[in-house]
């Protein structure tokens, strides 16, 4: 699908006392992220020469601190590039920044700076907490010296007394003592902050200009012009500290609304002092002829704080978008080609000078932060439909993929089981392939859960009908089943729970529904609760009641560790497994392949390894078809072990022999796919392409995956963010791709067709279908932030249709 670039003219108000009609365009997400990516990709490249490009006063204006040195790693002024970095870090799909973030922390310790009371050297806590703040990054982001810090702060008489007696002070310390309030759970923190916070409001606040003056040495100056002087920076620094701020103050705290109410009034002020440019002058309230040059720390900051009150609902849409606009406008020019933000105002305490090729680090860091906020509310307010060339089979879906089948095809109908990512709902789509119309999409159980592992796995019973079964992930020990009508797919029972009893309070999770002829039984294999390993359930009526809970696989790595399958019905008695040694966060996973027939385990050439009745398979015991890291070390800035494998598709060929399809964790921003594939006599292992980046941070394994034609092999669709043959960043979506892989294929002679191009959403996890001579290409296209934050709809391309 080409990306659809679309622009909306809307009328703004430019504030010279009268009205006058401009167009603003609005830029699109995509035009914003790239702007906001390449000035933190220019800092980060820059950062170790960062004094070559300090903006410094006129000679005559020059302080002691006004040099060409680097700042230390841990002041006020990277504090705030970082808390900016921070920002861009959540809505970028590059790695880079977080990972950026992470060496710094590590590299200092995570301490704060040198002096214990003064704000400036607490600013660096912000992103050490924020960090923090993500689940998977606790071991590594650590909070201690901020805590024993302001412990200390607290617990001293010198803390007790004034500490922030000028006003950005209120960007470099309270976000920190309230996010450490938040973390900790202790209000002791917040208390601190606020008693801190309003002495500095009591004595810096203008209640008539509803502005901060910087300290107390300005009440008696004036601007030329007469009036009071109010810097504009030191008014960014508390706009855009209390944008970080308000959010981690407890919604029911009596104390929120004064902080809120702060933060509207300085938003009417910056609302009527706005300038025809778009920007706002060093000093608010003096006469643009005595600030001839744009400043943009100041505006940098107040167009984060606007557009960050509009998305959380304390600023006005209508009236302030066209601010929101004009300034981001006239930040755009600001921005050089390399990337550098200029038009920085050099450190000081007062209004004054920008030069257009000087800047700062701290400028940088507001429009990091403006430019991101402002990708979220473009994102939300004018979102890229989902409009598509290709097929949509059924809307609002969502899977894992390590639930088979997903779909099926059964008397011309292609049956699709989803998640939706909007209301939890378990979903099944039903699509015409003869007419390829969609019938419906019908809810099997609503309102679930907002997860994408809960996507149920069909299988056609006997007499046409099909099974449905799906869980929670994780979280309750209960499978949920239902059976279709036999001619009508649109008509299903009431659905059925079958209830889990051991000791543990985790669930069931990843159903996966296979046959075996022989034995006459339906083999339901999950990951168990108990202990995470592979386990299975059996019905001797295709699905109608279970039993037999039987521990499958058991992992050999040492603690509390999840063997990750894929299953694959060989013939009409074996199952195909390939699975790992445990999750890729926990351990460099080595691929191993088995298969289990009569109750038994064998190697693909047909030796035995033991029988189920011997105890459950040990992860160790099957053929290894790859080896990995094998160990649990990883760099601090990687989430995944490095040479880490993970299973992610398998198929058979026309004599039965299986195909293994798998990812390689290399580090955040380089996966690969493999094939290996058994010919007969030996294993024919190769990579196949460059699977780009990961889909976001906490699940650095995360791939778009990749899937076999099910009825030949040799045919192959992959998603990938990069040029599949070289690995060369595209700065795109993820796309779709087809490809012939012969046994003497690897990535130096396959060659990659694009199905899907300029998208303007991922195309993520694709799968193949095929039955009654239809086959359909399916996969997930549309928003995709993580397994709990997705707006997919399934679509696809029907590749065959019967004579």
């Amino acid at each position: 699908m080409k990306n659809i670039l679309f622009y909306f003219s809307i009328t703004v108000l430019c504030f010279n006392c009268k009205e006058q009609e401009q167009v603003t365009t609005i830029p699109t997400s995509d035009e914003v992220i790239k702007l906001t990516e390449k000035v933190a990709n220019w800092q980060i490249e820059t950062f170790e020469e960062q004094g070559r490009y300090r903006a410094l006063p006129s000679p005559e204006n020059r302080k002691k601190w006004n040099n060409r040195n680097k700042h230390h790693e841990l002041d006020w002024t990277n504090g705030a590039l970082y808390a900016g970095m921070f920002q861009l870090s959540e809505v970028s799909r590059y790695p880079k920044y977080v990972n950026w973030l992470i060496e710094l922390g590590d590299r200092n310790n995570w301490q704060l700076h040198k002096r214990m009371y003064h704000a400036d050297d607490h600013t660096v806590g912000q992103f050490y907490l924020n960090l923090h703040q993500n689940n998977r990054l606790k071991h590594i982001a650590s909070i201690k010296p901020t805590k024993a810090r302001f412990d200390s702060i607290i617990n001293s008489d010198k803390g007790k007394e004034y500490q922030w007696d000028w006003c950005d002070a209120l960007f470099m310390a309270p976000p920190v003592w309230a996010k450490l309030a938040k973390v900790t759970k202790d209000s002791t923190y917040l208390e601190y902050m606020d008693t801190q916070y309003h002495m500095t409001y009591d004595e810096l606040w203008d209640n008539e200009a509803q502005l901060f003056y910087r300290d107390n040495s300005y009440f008696d100056k004036k601007e030329t012009n007469g009036e009071k002087i109010f810097w504009s920076r030191g008014n960014g620094w508390v706009f855009g500290g209390l944008a970080l701020l308000i959010p981690d103050l407890p919604k029911d705290w009596e104390g929120r609304a004064f902080y809120e109410n702060t933060f509207k009034q300085i938003a009417q002020t910056l609302k009527r002092t706005q300038r025809e440019d778009g920007t706002w002058s060093a000093g608010l309230l003096g006469d643009v002829k005595d600030y001839p040059n744009v400043e943009t720390s100041g505006t940098s900051f107040f167009t984060f704080g606007i557009v960050w009150g509009i998305n959380n609902g304390l600023l006005d849409k209508k009236t302030y978008e066209p601010i929101l606009l004009k300034a981001w406008s006239a930040l755009e020019k600001c921005v050089n080609e390399e990337g550098m933000l200029g038009y920085v105002q050099p450190i000081g305490a007062e209004p004054g000078e920008s030069f257009k090729d000087y800047t700062e680090v701290y400028g940088t860091g507001a429009f990091l932060a403006a430019g991101s906020e402002l990708y979220k509310y473009i994102k939300r307010f004018y979102p890229i439909d989902k409009t598509t060339d290709h097929i949509t089979f059924m809307e609002d879906g969502g899977w894992c993929w390590y639930q088979d089948p997903r779909a099926i095809i059964s008397n011309e109908k292609l049956i699709i089981a989803g998640l939706s990512g909007q209301s939890g709902d378990v979903r099944l789509g039903v699509f015409d392939l003869k007419s390829e119309q969609q019938d419906s999409t019908l809810v099997l159980h609503k309102n679930l859960q907002v997860d994408d592992h809960d996507v149920p796995a069909l299988y056609k019973r006997p007499d046409g009908s099909v099974l449905a079964m799906w869980a929670k992930h994780a979280n309750e020990k209960v499978h949920y089943y239902t059976i279709s009508d036999s001619n009508n797919y649109l008509k299903w029972d009431n659905p059925k729970k079958f209830q889990h009893e051991y000791d543990s309070k985790k669930g069931v999770t990843y159903m996966n529904l296979y046959y075996v002829e022989n034995e006459g039984k339906l083999y339901n294999f999950f990951r168990d609760g108990l202990n995470f390993n592979p386990t299975f359930m059996t019905s001797s009526d295709h699905g109608e009641t279970w039993g037999n809970r039987t521990h499958f696989i058991s992992n050999d790595v040492e603690g509390f560790q999840r063997p990750y399958v894929r299953y694959l019905q060989v013939d009409e008695n074996t199952i195909g497994v390939s699975y790992t040694d445990a999750h890729p966060r926990a351990f460099g996973n080595n691929l191993y392949y088995v298969e289990y027939t009569n109750n038994a385990f064998y190697n693909v050439d047909g030796t035995k390894i033991k029988t189920l009745d011997e105890g459950p398979l040990r992860s160790s015991e099957a053929e290894k078809l790859y080896s990995g890291s094998d160990t649990k070390e990883k760099p601090i800035i990687n989430e995944s072990v490095p040479n880490s494998a993970w299973t992610c598709a398998t198929a058979k060929d026309e004599n039965n022999n299986p195909h293994i399809g798998y990812t390689l964790y290399l580090d955040d921003s380089d996966h690969r796919y493999r094939v290996t594939s058994w010919d007969g006599e030996k294993w024919n292992d190769r990579e196949i392409a460059y699977a780009g980046k990961y889909l976001y941070k906490a699940e650095s394994s995360y791939t778009g995956l990749f899937a076999f034609d099910p009825e030949d092999p040799t045919n192959v669709y992959i998603s990938t963010d990069v040029n599949p043959s070289t690995g060369e960043d595209l700065g795109e979506n993820h796309e779709i791709y087809s490809a012939k892989i012969r046994a003497n294929d690897d990535i130096s002679t396959i060659t990659w067709k694009p199905i899907t191009e300029n998208s303007a959403h991922r195309n993520i996890r694709p799968i193949v279908v095929a039955n009654g001579g239809y086959k359909v290409l399916l996969w997930l296209y549309g928003p995709w932030h993580h397994y709990e934050d997705y707006d997919s709809n399934v679509i696809g391309v029907i590749l065959e249709k019967p004579e």
